[in-house]
């Protein structure tokens, strides 16, 4: 898992494209500002907005509807340099993270 600046580094400020872990589709992307807000804008077109913070070596989000609106935290795992992927802190895998638009091949599945 990466260490607490390795996430900062990886989050901050920065909007990243989430991709299912199973099927490589595109679900989203999210801004993590550095105020706190985020923005999270769908694949669809639709748009939210949340907040977001860093806690050790992991970070949480809470957006204003998705996921139920509740706070939920994340650890990353670097797959490739930009690419990583978030974990649940229940141990359950979340979205693959990167600025990139597509995954490379190998990567979800």
């Amino acid at each position: 898992m990466m260490t607490p600046d390795d996430v900062h580094r990886f989050l901050m400020g920065r909007t990243l494209n989430a991709f299912d872990p199973a099927t490589g589709a595109r679900a989203a992307a999210v801004t993590y500002r550095p105020d706190g807000t985020c923005a999270l804008r769908f694949a669809d077109g639709a748009e939210e907005g949340g907040i977001w913070g860093l806690e050790g070596d992991t970070y949480w989000t809470r957006y204003d509807q998705f996921r139920g609106g509740e706070r939920n935290g994340f650890r990353l795992e670097l797959l490739r340099e930009d690419i990583a992927q978030a974990w649940h802190v229940d141990g359950s895998r979340a979205f693959i993270q990167t600025p990139l638009e597509e995954l490379p091949e190998g990567i979800a599945g």
